[in-house]
């Protein structure tokens, strides 16, 4: 019987080099806690971003994960964009949480659901540098409860 390990690791091999080949170039994920105080609208989050390619197309994603006793079915989102050189665009998105029967959106169990909304799409950071975002809640209520992180995702198309 002849040795087949060689051929199952050459397939292997070819499997995962196809595999990361068909993923999209992450340039950038972070996430950040809630304070356990809750989400105070004037404290904004802020996500610091390297960008070398001004070449290539990107897509933005904001990842919203909260737990079950949030009260809202939506999150509005104020999102400062900081260019290098002090240039600041801000940004509105509302991100659905619950649909119109209550239920959760997102993936998870239990207490905690997770949600990515497609922040901008074809992004083309037209220089390179540090992007500073800032992430602050645009809700009727100061403080908001029940919000477990905020994260910022940035990939390469």
């Amino acid at each position: 019987m002849r040795n087949r390990r060689p051929l199952h690791f050459a397939l292997f091999c070819l499997g995962l080099v196809f595999m990361i080949s068909c993923q999209p170039g992450v340039v950038y994920h972070e996430h950040s806690n809630m304070p356990s105080q809750g989400w105070h609208y004037r404290d904004g989050i802020l996500f610091e971003v390297e960008i070398d390619d001004t070449v290539s197309l990107h897509q933005m994603f904001l990842d919203v994960r909260n737990t079950t006793e949030y009260e809202y079915s939506n999150l509005f989102i104020f999102m400062d964009i900081e260019f290098p050189g002090d240039r600041v665009i801000r940004d509105t998105l509302e991100c659905i949480l619950a649909d119109r029967r209550g239920q959760w959106t997102g993936s998870g169990s239990g207490r905690i659901r997770s949600n990515r909304f497609l922040f901008r799409d074809d992004v083309w950071f037209p220089e390179s540098g540090t992007y500073r975002f800032t992430v602050y809640h645009g809700m009727r209520h100061n403080t908001l409860e029940g919000l477990s992180d905020i994260g910022i995702r940035v990939e390469k198309k």
